[in-house]
């Protein structure tokens, strides 16, 4: 505690505590998918809600309720990336077409209760 007081009276002295961690995030719930894959979520207050979908764009909107479906029928949602490129002096769009929100994850064995995982014996 000391250390944290002196750090705050003077703010010009930036030192670093080993074993501190800062809240990220807190709420109601976790929806944990794979790596970078997440909703955390607060039924009180949705602007709190946060999310991470690696390789889907921020603008699919996604809710808590498409993360939990891709674990209640254990399907892969698809998803269409759209953009634009420039090539050869020349725009082009594409659509992209990807698996998006993935109930596989090959780094970890899922346990018989459907949620729970533990590590590869291999």
């Amino acid at each position: 505690n000391n250390i944290l007081q002196q750090q705050q009276k003077n703010s010009s002295i930036i030192t670093v505590i080993s074993g501190l961690f800062k809240l990220e995030w807190e709420g109601d719930g976790f929806v944990g998918l794979n790596a970078k894959t997440y909703y955390c979520f607060n039924n009180n207050d949705k602007t709190k809600n946060k999310y991470s979908s690696k390789g889907i764009s921020k603008a699919f909107d996604l809710s808590k309720d498409d993360y939990l479906r891709v674990i209640q029928t254990k399907s892969t949602g698809n998803q269409e990336n759209k953009g634009f490129v420039y090539k050869n002096n020349k725009m082009y769009s594409y659509i992209l077409k990807k698996q998006g929100l993935t109930y596989v994850y090959c780094k970890r064995k899922l346990l018989g209760d459907g949620m729970s995982t533990t590590y590869l014996d291999i």
